[in-house]
């Protein structure tokens, strides 16, 4: 019975579920279709290094509604989920552990506190928090409300790379189908993270395992049982598996993104089960920070052609659990993961079961996957080996043989790795000033370092604004153009070209200047069918943005798109503060302090105009720009 539960696509249960179920599946639907996913970064210089609660509340003339809350194990990225509207967000260190705040705790608001607000199926991004010793006082204690809210049981910590017990209820098998089917419920009960089932430990080599459709980390107790724990560390991806792929993968990126920031780990080996072949694959393909790092890609079992049951309960099912969308044959999902190549630098292994069935109505299987799906020939041509096994959708992560094949694998990475990777690395003295020296200091603050005369990705090194002379590696030795980026301000010189020598260290000295700026994403509405927090839907291709018009007191500006620039040309460009519109990006900077009208002319759409604002030295991002289609 646990199988026929946990297979991927659980399409020919649906249709037995009785009426509760399926309410309750509607319901999940349609509090995702309503909800917006709120991002943003705590900063604390506090010493005691206690847990942070972040919460978002509704304050109507001082009574206090809990939308959500995140639980931090420390400073660094949250994400919480809520309903559309209007809410003020407050972060505290729970020193004493009592799930309310206390005079003389920690705590910051974001803004003086700002009202957010929200995007109905989207998400606000750069609501970052400063946490200080003397805070004002918050509207509510948040005593008894948040134990209320949560039902009496915190949620476990969503900071990236958070210690966890694998065998904790909440990583259950019945969690991981809970996800599934109730992808809004699990995110608010247990939220989206890299799980560590140790203390990173700088010299073994983590291995990332996500799970698939239904699943959970308990499904690969075999394989963190027999790796060698004394070279390899498991990490886990545990993410609600009925979300929208596009979300799911964004999420995952960010907490890799977090991770490297904090370790900076040379080597980082993924492995993925089921759909979760195709999360991993398309946050792999992005190229973050953490990119260099990856070596190793092994997908189990993995529908990249897409599932056609997937496709008759999207257009069937009273209710549609909205991944289903992504696993559609030839869904824009699908499409884009196989839009670029996975680099030749990460070493890809394609594994798949061939026990199972097939009938007239359905083509061989792994009794859950077909095996044309597994074994698409694009996924093919990006393997160096693909190799079929004896075993289902199940008894493949419980495999004596494909554990042996794992760690041939493993073998063969290693005694590869280091031709590709340097050893001996470079290291930089970043030195910063603010002109005027009085301004508030942003909460964030990267050193951006693209290799000078090529085309090559750039690295981007998390900085401490508050420190203003820090070193910062280790970096792969070569010539780069070195710049500092902090949104809201203007930095001088816009770039410095050095030289990293193997155990060097290069000086770099910036000076930053508020300037006020306007920029964002152009994207297209969605349908109510089709809304999702999280999830933005791309412009179609024969919409054309013809202009970018900003306006205001004393300025008039207007951008056309372009679809020529390279990366490389748009990462410059930026970095200058020099104005640009790439596709469906772009970004207007030295705006005076005030409120602007901005209109966006697109062929094919309905005029859009919108009232934003400037501010120098403060920037916060805005939510996609989305323009309806005619």
């Amino acid at each position: 019975m646990r199988r026929f539960i946990s297979i991927c696509f659980l399409l020919i249960i649906f249709w037995s579920l009785h009426g509760c179920a399926l309410i309750k599946l509607r319901e999940d639907v349609q509090f995702s279709k309503d909800s917006c996913l709120l991002f943003g970064e705590i900063v604390s210089p506090s010493p005691l290094k206690k847990p942070i609660v972040v919460v978002a509340y509704g304050n109507n003339n001082g009574i206090v509604t809990i939308a959500d809350y995140s639980v931090l194990s420390g400073p660094g990225q949250y994400e919480i989920l809520v309903p559309d509207g209007n809410y003020e967000l407050f972060a505290f260190e729970d020193s004493n552990g009592d799930f309310s705040y206390n005079r003389g705790e920690w705590a910051g608001y974001f803004g003086k506190p700002d009202k957010v607000k929200t995007q109905a199926g989207g998400a606000v991004f750069g609501l970052d928090i400063l946490l200080a010793a003397k805070a004002k006082q918050p509207v509510s204690s948040f005593a008894n409300v948040l134990i209320e809210f949560s039902g009496g049981k915190r949620k476990p910590s969503t900071s990236a790379g958070a210690l966890a017990d694998i065998t904790d209820p909440v990583f259950s098998a019945e969690m991981g189908i809970a996800g599934f089917w109730t992808p809004l419920e699990f995110f608010k009960r247990a939220g989206c993270n890299i799980y560590f089932l140790e203390p990173y430990d700088a010299k073994k080599i983590p291995i990332l395992f996500v799970h698939g459709a239904a699943g959970s980390p308990q499904d690969w107790f075999y394989f963190i049982k027999n790796i060698d724990r004394a070279r390899y560390s498991p990490w886990v991806f545990y993410y609600p598996s009925g979300a929208r792929l596009d979300t799911i993968s964004f999420i995952l990126r960010t907490k890799l993104y977090e991770l490297y920031r904090r370790y900076e780990f040379e080597s980082l080996y993924v492995v993925a089960h089921s759909m979760g072949g195709l999360v991993s694959r398309s946050a792999i393909l992005e190229k973050d920070n953490f990119h260099d790092s990856l070596n190793l890609f092994v997908s189990i079992s993995t529908p990249w052609g897409g599932e056609a049951r997937a496709k008759t309960g999207v257009d069937n099912s009273p209710a549609v659990i909205p991944s289903w969308k992504d696993v559609v044959p030839d869904s824009e999902f699908i499409r884009r993961v196989f839009a670029a190549k996975i680099d030749s630098s990460i070493h890809y292994y394609l594994f798949f079961g061939h026990r199972g069935g097939g009938s007239l109505f359905r083509p061989n299987n792994d009794n859950t996957v077909t095996l044309e799906s597994m074994l698409d020939l694009r996924a093919q041509a990006d393997a160096l080996k693909v190799t079929g096994l004896n075993e289902d959708h199940i008894s493949i992560l419980s495999s004596p043989e494909m554990m042996a094949q794992f760690k041939a694998v493993l073998a063969s990475t290693e005694a590869n790795r280091g031709k590709t990777h340097a050893r001996s690395k470079g290291y930089v003295n970043v030195q910063h000033a603010f002109d005027p020296p009085d301004i508030k200091i942003p909460s964030q603050m990267a050193l951006v370092l693209a290799p000078a005369g090529t085309e090559e990705r750039e690295t981007q090194l998390k900085i401490n604004p508050f420190l203003p002379q820090q070193e910062t590696g280790a970096i792969v030795p070569k010539k780069y153009d070195v710049s500092l980026c902090a949104l809201g301000f203007k930095t001088e010189p816009d770039k410095i070209t050095l030289d990293i020598k193997p155990g060097k260290i290069e000086e770099a000295r910036f000076t930053l200047k508020p300037q006020g700026m306007v920029a964002g994403v152009i994207a297209a509405s969605t349908s109510a069918d089709d809304s999702f927090w999280g999830f933005d839907k791309d412009l179609p291709e024969h919409v054309k943005i013809r202009k970018i018009k900003l306006t205001g007191t004393g300025l008039e500006r207007s951008l056309v798109p372009v679809n020529t620039m390279s990366d490389r040309q748009v990462l410059a460009t930026f970095l200058s503060s020099r104005d640009f519109a790439f596709k469906n990006q772009f970004a207007f900077f030295d705006v005076p302090a005030g409120v602007y009208d901005l209109e966006i002319d697109a062929e094919g759409c309905k005029a859009f105009r919108i009232k934003v604002k400037s501010q120098p030295g403060e920037f916060v991002p805005t939510s996609s720009f989305r323009l309806v289609l005619q």
